[in-house]
């Protein structure tokens, strides 16, 4: 066979693409549910994504389990979590959320999870965002790694096999727009390989670098997202991206709201503190801190302290493209009340927040929006496709609750892995796959191809649209920073099509990167672009006001005769209150 062709055939009942959480869960369930299951991942296992990586000073996962404060229960989590996003997420979805997070706590902690504990040996609960109650369960700073690790034990110990390196690109459907495997490239050997299996779960996370600065691993480029969409699987509140201050170099460390609690000093590269020139009459400096919480949003003065960093870093950036960050004099108690986790991750970085200043920007920390999924267990519009954690969308809205991601990620892991592995086991000997990979491979064959004699470098043009994001679809968007960015990301598509790259096969892994972010881009630039108010994560300059009466509904992204449309999407209804709220 040529250096063209699919060497490789696996087959299994459940292929889950993604190493987070989500994906860990997710396999784990199905090989309960005894299907035969493997997980392929773009990253070495346990060291890419965001869960592996994930820190802030209020990393946690959030059920209503009423350790915090015995009135939380369920129902409250799902009126919390519909006050935070109504009329842009699905109530059936949260509803699910809401009630299966304290079953899936008891899963870890059955599996051997430490949880903090208070001295009644009740789990520790905290106070986060849209939270009526305590609800937050934490272990030791670090939750999401622990989460992964203690999955990942069971994992290896029921010899669940992981194909890492291995970049899933394609889903291979049937004329009944049934799932019949998907399409990778192992990085390590260089080969095209095809995962013949009935059932795929989605649960490869988000597109945190799509932009300059991400938190995360670089090989979060937005997989899923661009997978569901070519499938038909439109994709929802794509323009709220989650984004904030950190610290920029040393590699990215995010800088949550007890750190802006300390009242740090930000200042630009002629050494000038800036902060107070884009404050309006009536509100300070201490007042903008105190309100500060990651992310960024429109909802308090906190507004200014991101948008004066993203204004600075663009007329006088410091030497890595943000501004400088300095500890003020006599702040050690505060900061040691505060931050200290951030303390000790920075030191180990090389910084002393008492005695160095830092480099600060603006990074991408989570996509509120994703693919759309249609019911509680993950499923989609596609027969065998499911999706669970960031990739998944009808869950966030503008806003998401302070720890509802690590639960997300939890609550739909094991659905979509029990049902995932039912309907195989179901449907999985009915289906036939060999013709339809080889015709779906000939497009990808046949598009490489006539890439030999391209010349245009991919990881430049990488590069190229991250930093074209970072500038056009930050924090502060307008129409014209919009459309450079939208006529940017279909010139390069364009020229991808036309084979104007130079696809070899040692940059094959990063044109199939380059692919999937311009469409993921430019869902985000089209949903951007529609959204004609401001509201919450999601700024227009030129339209800076909330507007409930034409925009508290979703946009949706979706491929509508080769072309990408955005269009207006009302959610199902709410069922009425039950009065316990």
């Amino acid at each position: 066979m040529g250096k063209w062709e699919i060497t490789r055939t696996i087959t299994c009942d459940v292929l889950v693409v993604g190493g987070g959480g989500a994906a860990a869960k997710a396999a784990l369930t199905a090989y309960q549910s005894g299907a035969q299951v493997r997980i392929a991942v773009k990253s070495p296992w346990l060291k890419g994504g965001s869960t592996a990586t994930a820190f802030s000073e209020l990393l946690a996962i959030a059920a209503a389990i009423g350790h915090g404060d015995e009135r939380d229960e369920p129902e409250i989590h799902y009126q919390d979590t519909m006050d935070a996003g109504r009329g842009f997420i699905d109530p059936a979805l949260v509803r699910t959320l809401a009630e299966d997070a304290p079953k899936r706590i008891n899963d870890l902690i059955d599996l051997g999870l430490n949880f903090d504990k208070q001295k009644n040996g009740k789990l520790v609960q905290g106070m986060s965002d849209f939270a009526t109650y305590p609800r937050t369960c934490r272990v030791n700073g670090v939750t999401a790694r622990h989460i992964l690790n203690i999955i990942a034990k069971e994992l290896k110990k029921n010899n669940v096999p992981i194909d890492e390196q291995m970049m899933v690109f394609q889903l291979v459907t049937d004329n009944e727009k049934r799932i019949v495997g998907a399409i990778a490239f192992d990085i390590d050997k260089n080969e095209f390989v095809f995962y013949q299996t009935s059932s795929v779960i989605l649960a490869c996370g988000g597109a945190h670098f799509l932009y300059t600065y991400g938190v995360g691993t670089p090989d979060m480029t937005g997989d899923g997202y661009a997978m569901a969409y070519q499938q038909g699987i439109p994709l929802v509140n794509m323009e709220f991206v989650q984004i904030g201050p950190g610290v920029i170099n040393p590699p990215v460390t995010l800088l949550s709201g007890p750190v802006w609690k300390t009242h740090p000093i930000l200042s630009n590269q002629k050494g000038e503190r800036f902060l107070e020139r884009y404050l309006p009459t009536g509100v300070n400096v201490k007042d903008v801190n105190n309100h500060k919480a990651f992310p960024f949003t429109v909802s308090n003065h906190s507004f200014y302290l991101d948008t004066s960093i993203q204004r600075e870093s663009e007329d006088n950036p410091s030497p890595h493209g943000g501004v400088w960050c300095k500890m003020a004099p006599g702040s050690e108690a505060i900061v040691e009340e505060k931050m200290p986790k951030t303390k000790r991750v920075l030191k180990s970085k090389g910084i002393d927040v008492h005695s160095d200043k830092f480099e600060v920007g603006l990074v991408a920390q989570c996509m509120n929006g994703g693919s759309q999924i249609t019911s509680p267990d993950g499923e989609t519009d596609i027969l065998g496709l499911f999706i669970a954690g960031e990739t998944a969308g009808g869950l966030r809205g503008p806003d998401r609750p302070g720890g509802n991601s690590l639960a997300e990620g939890q609550v739909y892991g094991y659905r979509t892995g029990k049902a995932a592995a039912h309907y195989s086991m179901k449907h999985g000997k009915e289906l036939s796959s060999q013709e339809w990979c080889i015709q779906e491979f000939q497009t990808i064959k046949q598009w490489i191809e006539n890439s030999q004699n391209g010349t245009k470098d991919v990881l430049e043009s990488i590069d190229e649209l991250r930093r074209n994001m970072y500038r056009n679809c930050l924090v502060i968007r307008n129409e014209v920073r919009l459309m450079d960015a939208w006529e940017y990301l279909l010139k390069t598509e364009q020229d991808l099509e036309q084979g104007k790259y130079s696809v070899r096969l040692d940059t094959i892994k990063s044109a199939l990167e380059l692919r999937n972010m311009i469409i993921t881009a430019k869902s985000i630039v089209l949903a951007a672009l529609t959204r004609t108010e401001s509201r919450s994560c999601h700024y227009r300059e030129d339209f800076p006001q909330k507007d409930d009466n034409n925009w508290k509904k979703s946009i949706r992204i979706r491929e509508v005769d080769g072309n990408m449309v955005a269009e207006e999407y009302e959610w199902p209804a709410e069922p009425i209150r039950t009065g316990v709220h």
